[in-house]
């Protein structure tokens, strides 16, 4: 039984699972179990949203308040356009100019990499930058809405040379997230989810250069 009162599945695998993680981490099964756990809560929780959501609109859902209702438009993203279409109109503007024969997953890797540096530059020597870019001209404003752009491209037809359906994949990974920091333990600290155990203290022994 989850903390919010639901219930998860646990199998054989899963058992498993949570064997091999506690002895590769060095980190006591009782505590991998526990983060094991609310990673499958997450997925499982995630997948009901999604069939709910298709009967439901969530702009209806009950405000906040009018700070955040007013944060909330600012940051909506549009409606009614999906990766899988820009998926597919960056496959038919690479056929159109013959570009396929370049477009291989190193060269992709390679040019997200390099759009990166473009969004990075756009920030280079402004210190901290407070959310909505306030005191921004419009020239600004309009770079850093291109680069973002470039970024999302290339990732979209790196997705796609490399057969990766980065819905999905997006999802997935926001679960393994969500089992390597539950937020009752991981709340307020930016801590790197090796360094946690299971009564919340730090490990000395945490590998940072993991992914």
């Amino acid at each position: 039984m989850a903390a919010d009162g639901t219930s998860c599945s646990s199998d054989g695998a899963s058992r498993e699972a949570v064997a091999a993680l506690s002895k590769q981490l060095g980190i006591e099964i009782g505590a991998v179990e526990r983060i094991f756990h609310a990673g499958m809560c997450h997925a499982e929780t995630a997948q009901k949203r999604r069939r709910i959501g298709e009967h439901t609109n969530f702009s209806k859902e009950e405000p906040i308040s009018t700070e955040s209702n007013e944060a909330a438009a600012q940051t909506k993203f549009s409606e009614g356009i999906s990766f899988e279409q820009l998926r597919l109109e960056l496959a038919d503007f690479a056929r159109q100019r013959d570009w396929d024969q370049f477009h291989s997953p190193r060269n992709l890797a390679l040019a997200l990499v390099g759009e990166v540096g473009e969004l990075c530059e756009c920030f280079q020597w402004k210190g901290e930058v407070a959310e909505g870019l306030p005191g921004w001209s419009e020239k600004h404003r309009t770079a850093v809405r291109q680069e973002i752009a470039d970024v999302l491209l290339y990732l979209i037809r790196l997705s796609h040379k490399c057969h990766v359906d980065l819905p999905a994949a997006a999802l997935d990974k926001l679960a393994v997230n969500a089992a390597k920091y539950p937020a009752a333990l991981v709340r307020g600290s930016s801590r790197k989810y090796t360094e946690y155990t299971v009564d919340g203290g730090s490990r000395s022994d945490a590998h940072q250069d993991e992914c």
